[in-house]
């Protein structure tokens, strides 16, 4: 949308700012329909009329929609937009608890949980506007900057319509494919074996958008380390991520979308050396605690299935989500 509307514009002599380069076009129509646009010169070639994608418009109108549901009464509201992840090093690559540090108010404990305004957990989830429900999880984490368009961290005095996790509220906008189509594939690394390749892409098919993202983990360090040691001992882990964000716009008024998600993670547990044990086991002399080999499997899945309505006197979005998780340890035998 954004290229048509250059395209209208490259005739005037410089570079008009953002917000003009939007309202421009617009006027520019407005007047050739009143028959007041000055005669073209002969050197100048004559440039079609350019048409806004009615899909488009749309969609974002829709989106205005939905995200006006929502109150904000007694709320500070502080938004981390795309741009502002992708300018961090790493952008897109780093956990979604990075990115949070970013606000206000957010810590980070030792193994990456967040804490707003001092409050451990009591935070709720959210994915354009519905509620996620809540999965258990210790070291990874299900969601991922990779699919925000932005993010937006609520806190403060709370309406009841948020329940009842309001230390804050995390809201991600997910990408669509009606804005930006097209996508890439990428490549991450760095100390410690890190190693993340990852894909994105967008489209549309007419007024079916859609957006899907992967990426896959390895690293050297899962957790923190226990030790002072440059290198943990037993810290490998390998995580992957998978989302897709599919909407359909049935009418000017109505879309309908679903939104699907995975995690699945695999955790070595650190170990300490020089450990004394505080049992024994018959047969063993000794039991080196560098040589422990416990793990932790962690898996999340999630679907959410919605419906936006906007009328005259109503707006309204009906959602149902459903969500698989679970934690699995494996002691040393």
């Amino acid at each position: 949308m954004i290229g048509r509307r250059d395209a209208a514009l490259s005739l005037t002599p410089a570079p008009l700012p953002p917000l003009c380069r939007l309202v421009a076009p617009a006027l520019a129509f407005g007047l050739a329909a009143a028959g007041a646009a000055a005669p073209a010169s002969a050197a100048e070639p004559d440039v079609p009329p350019q048409t806004l994608d009615t899909t488009t418009v749309t969609a974002k109108r829709l989106d205005a929609v939905r995200a006006d549901i929502e109150p904000r009464l007694g709320a500070s509201v502080y938004t981390i937009p795309e741009q502002a992840i992708q300018n961090q090093p790493g952008g897109d690559n780093n956990p979604l608890n990075q990115v949070l540090l970013q606000a206000p108010g957010v810590s980070q404990e030792a193994f990456g949980q967040l804490h707003v305004r001092n409050e451990m957990a009591n935070l709720q989830y959210r994915i354009n506007g519905i509620i996620l429900p809540e999965g258990v999880s210790f070291f990874g984490q299900s969601l991922t900057p990779r699919f925000a368009s932005s993010i937006e961290l609520i806190t403060g005095a709370l309406p009841a319509q948020y329940g009842l996790r309001t230390a804050g509220i995390i809201d991600i906008t997910t990408k669509s494919g009606a804005y930006d189509p097209g996508g890439h594939v990428g490549m991450y690394g760095g100390s410690h074996d890190r190693l993340e390749p990852s894909a994105v892409y967008g489209g549309s098919l007419g007024t079916f958008n859609y957006f899907v993202s992967g990426d896959y983990l390895q690293d050297g360090i899962g957790i923190e380390n226990p030790t002072a040691s440059y290198s943990p001992i037993h810290d490998d882990t390998q995580q992957g991520h998978g989302f897709a964000y599919l909407e359909d716009i049935l009418d000017p008024t109505s879309k309908v979308g679903v939104i699907l998600g995975t995690f699945r993670g695999q955790f070595q547990i650190p170990n300490i050396p020089g450990q004394t044990p505080n049992f024994a086991v018959p047969g063993v002399a000794s039991i080196n605690s560098a040589d422990l080999n416990e793990n932790q499997r962690e898996i999340n899945h999630y679907g959410v299935l919605s419906y936006l309505k906007s009328g005259k006197d109503l707006d309204f979005q009906l959602a149902t989500f459903t969500r698989y998780s679970s934690v699995c340890f494996q002691p040393d035998p």
